[in-house]
């Protein structure tokens, strides 16, 4: 999936962001019931013609749609966190990938509305300015339920941050309703 976002006059707003997504399912051959799931994302935004990035368009990260064990919208270089709140302010640079292997859930047979997963994920948000360093990608490591309820989608994640830093928000269970990564 590719998106790219660019502002061109008469409105007042200048800038661009684009994004890059691949995921890919590989069925495991030893575990005919398995699936790995590789996905891979990366996000560049700025301004353009002297004008900033508008800040409801900066990119996140943490959570269950990208790190699962970081609280949602927590990560983010040092240029990131607000100095007055301590909170994460996003940046115009991201990269997230992540890697998950499900499973069947044991006793429901060919029922597939529940599923279980185990997973590495991780990533990382950029203010302007920064440079991207592999070395401030945060991970975590986890066990994941998935339930294809009458009222939507369900995903249940339990989480351990690796490479915590002390200004990192972690949140080892999560939840989210209505949609699935």
């Amino acid at each position: 999936r590719v998106g790219l976002e660019l502002t061109l006059p008469p409105g007042t707003l200048r800038y661009y962001r684009a994004s890059y997504q691949y995921q890919r399912f590989y069925p495991l051959p030893l575990f005919k019931d398995y699936t790995l799931m590789l996905n891979g994302e990366a996000g560049l935004a700025n301004g353009y013609g002297g004008h900033a990035l508008p800040f409801f368009k900066n990119f996140y990260a943490g959570g269950i749609g990208s790190v699962r064990g970081y609280d949602t919208a927590s990560l983010g270089a040092p240029g990131t966190i607000d100095p007055l709140t301590g909170d994460r302010y996003g940046g115009n640079k991201r990269l997230v990938g992540n890697a998950e292997v499900f499973i069947p859930m044991p006793g429901l047979g060919m029922d597939k509305s529940m599923r279980l997963s185990a997973f590495v994920d991780g990533g990382q948000v950029w203010g302007n300015g920064e440079k991207i360093s592999l070395g401030d990608l945060r991970f975590s490591t986890g066990l994941a339920m998935t339930w294809s309820s009458p009222m939507g989608p369900l995903k249940f994640s339990l989480a351990k941050a690796l490479r915590q830093k002390p200004e990192d928000k972690v949140q080892r269970l999560q939840f989210q309703m209505g949609s699935v990564f």
